[in-house]
């Protein structure tokens, strides 16, 4: 069975296999040269392989929504009753702003969170009495809540402090952050990177095992596979969604396991060939040269999946029993007769 190295990985050996190949042939002959006899190549003629086996991958711990909590008026903090670590819940009051700082901003505020508390509940009892209409109540709930985060900082949801940034007596500007929350009910996700080799093998829902150094590993599913791979690494970032998240903490660096797709499910056929017969290596993209029937190299542009303990992965650009050039391909061009070696 097979083991996928990560992408990033793989193109630093592609990078040390190419100048190792420069090595070697310093004695061959240049491509602008003339030669009488075509060029000595080795070719190895390629046969599919199903990668298959467990995917493993490593990211960090986050919370599916972190928010950053501000206060909407300038002002002194007067109580901030919250640290890193500490559980919250929806609607509890985190910090405040004293009441005779701030200028005229915070002046202000104050007044305006106390007229907007006294015209809820007279808007309250006139509703229960019929007397006011239901969006009428609706429109002093809001105003009293705008009122509020202008001079308080609440817990918009049930959670965890991930962050704090700000002290008591600290003065503070209105939207600066001075906390940040991890909200419980999106659950917590592992952020990793599989290849495109993986990728392929994998989808939403998918069971998988997240771990952490020697802790009890917990049961997670593929939540969510990007459906554009990196640009720098030519890998694809997944999140894997924690079913029960006890003992993990956002920022950590954990461990997933995802089963390869079923056995009873056909697997598209793939090919491994040598690292040092790609040409101009870039992400997942590469250039190889096969030989053909007349004896000539004919250049192919291949996607590759990164490498395997066989070679690099080649997803298309290959068809079974192509003749690769695993080594001279850096001294011929495309149409070139060439020489195979042992023929």
């Amino acid at each position: 069975m097979q083991r996928v190295l990560s992408a990033l990985s793989w193109r630093a050996w592609l990078t040390a296999g190419a100048m190792a190949l420069a090595g070697c042939q310093g004695e061959a002959e240049s491509p602008g040269q003339v030669s009488a006899t075509p060029p000595l190549v080795e070719t190895l003629r390629v046969a599919s392989a199903e990668i298959a086996g467990t995917i493993r991958a490593s990211g960090l711990v986050s919370h599916k929504r972190e928010t950053a909590l501000a206060f909407g008026a300038p002002g002194e903090i007067e109580t901030l009753s919250v640290d890193e670590g500490d559980k919250v819940y929806a609607g509890q009051t985190l910090a405040t702003l004293r009441k005779t700082t701030g200028g005229a901003d915070a002046g202000e505020s104050m007044l305006a969170r106390q007229t907007a508390e006294q015209n809820f509940e007279r808007i309250t009892r006139l509703h229960a009495n019929g007397a006011a209409a239901q969006v009428d109540l609706d429109n002093a709930r809001l105003a009293l809540e705008r009122a509020r985060e202008r001079v308080a900082v609440t817990a918009p949801a049930s959670g965890v402090v991930l962050k704090r940034e700000a002290e008591r007596g600290q003065m503070v500007s209105a939207g600066q952050p001075i906390l940040w929350i991890g909200e419980a009910r999106t659950g917590l996700i592992v952020q990793a990177q599989v290849t495109s080799a993986e990728v392929s093998r994998i989808k939403v829902g998918d069971t998988a095992t997240v771990s952490i150094r020697e802790r009890k590993p917990l049961a997670g599913k593929v939540a969510r596979i990007a459906a554009k791979s990196s640009e720098s690494t030519g890998a694809f970032e997944i999140e894997v969604l924690v079913d029960q998240a006890d003992g993990l903490r956002s920022g950590e660096v954990a461990e997933v396991l995802i089963a390869g797709r079923d056995e009873a499910t056909p697997m598209t056929p793939q090919f491994t060939v040598p690292a040092l017969s790609l040409i101009d290596a870039r992400a997942d993209q590469g250039i190889v040269f096969v030989v053909d029937a007349a004896g000539r190299a004919r250049q192919r542009a291949v996607e590759t999946g990164g490498v395997s303990d066989r070679g690099v992965v080649i997803l298309k650009g290959l068809a079974q029993g192509d003749r690769v050039i695993t080594r001279g391909a850096s001294m011929v061009r495309d149409g070139d007769p060439v020489r195979v070696a042992g023929e």
